[in-house]
């Protein structure tokens, strides 16, 4: 049994209030992209040329584990599909527990297709005020939704993550990210937007997609991440990039929680 399922909690959050100044970030507006590709968010590892999954399994790959047998809570924060929960699942077998937290409805639905039982356990909250019980968890990731969390948002994540974990938990963010230079940022801005209109013509519904590309555009700030985390009480910060260049990993362990 999934022990966030068996504790109190506290009241679900839907969406944490969140000023950023930047229309594109409002949480509203982020719950309704993804409940709107949620129907055609199978599209998302054929766009990315399989490299979604490949990068789902480095990550797990970077964890240190506990020992075989003994159970492994873990939160998993904007889960969306819960599409972590493969590459877990392999590496961890029965002993794993994912608490899947996303406040989109319909990607949550998505997550149920795993039909993983009690040991997957679909949480509709905000990510940054998730409502689930403290100091319970040895793992929390992240994988690709820090690129529609505003830099403002930052602090509050990390702040939830250190509130989540047990001391001495590990932290995992996983996210696509264009390069700042180079003949690798040319080809991806390329390839999108050759990508789009050509998503578009196939399939209509998947048209939706079309938003990321904004936000990946936009990119994610590693320094003000890092930079939270450790304001967060987190340490032994590790920042890598993914072959071939355009993923960054960040991985952290909750040294002192505050």
């Amino acid at each position: 049994m999934n022990k966030f399922l068996e504790m109190p909690c506290a009241p679900t959050i839907g969406i944490a209030p969140l000023t950023t100044g930047d229309p594109a970030y409002a949480p509203a507006r982020v719950q309704a992209l993804f409940d709107a590709m949620a129907p055609t968010y199978g599209f998302a590892p054929w766009l990315s040329g399989g490299m979604l999954g490949r990068w789902r399994q480095q990550l797990v790959d970077a964890l240190h584990l506990p020992a075989e047998n003994q159970p492994v809570q873990v939160v998993d924060l904007m889960a969306g599909g819960a599409d972590l929960w493969p590459a877990l699942r392999r590496c961890l077998g029965c002993s794993l527990h994912l608490t899947a937290v996303d406040f989109s409805a319909a990607m949550l639905a998505r997550a149920s297709r795993h039909a993983a039982g009690s040991r997957l356990a679909l949480h509709p909250a905000d990510a940054l005020a998730t409502g689930l019980p403290a100091g319970q968890a040895h793992l929390v990731t992240s994988t690709f939704g820090l690129k529609t969390l505003a830099p403002a948002a930052y602090p509050a994540l990390a702040h939830e993550a250190a509130r989540l974990l047990q001391p001495g938990g590990q932290l995992a963010l996983l996210e696509v990210v264009l390069p700042t230079r180079g003949w690798l940022r040319r080809l991806l801005h390329a390839y999108l937007a050759l990508l789009i209109p050509l998503v578009q013509r196939l399939c209509p519904a998947a048209a939706v997609h079309a938003a990321l590309a904004g936000y990946l555009r936009r990119g994610s700030d590693p320094g003000q991440l890092r930079h939270a985390l450790r304001q967060a009480g987190f340490g032994k910060l590790r920042q890598q990039r993914l072959w071939p260049g355009c993923a960054v990993l960040l991985t952290a362990e909750l040294t002192s929680a505050r």
